[in-house]
């Protein structure tokens, strides 16, 4: 998509992607602070279009820097987990005590790390994909504007989309479905 016709809106987008606060990339741009304006500004489409894609434009830089500089240090995947692993042993022993004159006191060690332990613990469980990341879709209240059957019908689609089978995705709405009150009947 080539940049936005109107200059304001293209400066607008380009502030936004940068993660300027809506009605802060509006009185930028305009001179006055509204966040009514504001909010009505970046709810056009093409200037939602053009923050995503100025968003990605801009991760696929980042990406391309970090890969370059992980490359140039050879900072690989294993090198890093056995950087981790070698910490959360650290952290178990605890650090080495010294005597006074500063030498070293043979198997006399702090207490264990138990907070760094379990944070290299965290990373090396992240990297094996031992953890679920759980991160919203779309924006906010995209599902809230749905009446129940488009709701439905949505949940059936994305669930056929990722190979799920229809007794599955049907068991999955029924687990969400409120229970009726006698009033409602």
């Amino acid at each position: 998509m080539p940049a936005l016709l109107n200059p304001r809106h293209e400066k607008a987008s380009q502030l936004k992607a940068e993660g300027t606060l809506n009605v802060d990339a509006y009185e930028k741009v305009y001179g006055k602070r509204s966040k009514q304006a504001a909010h009505n500004l970046f709810k056009r489409q093409d200037i939602a279009n053009r923050v995503a894609e100025l968003q990605t434009i801009r991760a696929q830089q980042t990406n391309e820097t970090v890969d370059s500089a992980l490359k140039q240090l050879g900072i690989t995947k294993k090198w890093w987990l056995g950087s981790l692993k070698l910490n959360a042993e650290k952290c178990l022993l605890g650090k080495q005590v010294y005597d006074q004159a500063g030498k070293p006191i043979p198997g006399k060690f702090t207490a264990p790390d138990v907070h760094g332990f379990n944070r290299s613990m965290e990373l090396i469980g992240r990297a094996m994909g031992l953890f679920i990341e759980r991160m919203e879709i779309g924006n906010p209240g995209d599902f809230a504007r749905l009446t129940d059957d488009e709701l439905r019908a949505r949940v059936e689609s994305d669930a056929q989309a990722l190979g799920i089978d229809a007794e599955a995705t049907e068991a999955l709405l029924l687990t969400f479905q409120g229970e009726k009150s006698d009033d409602a009947e």
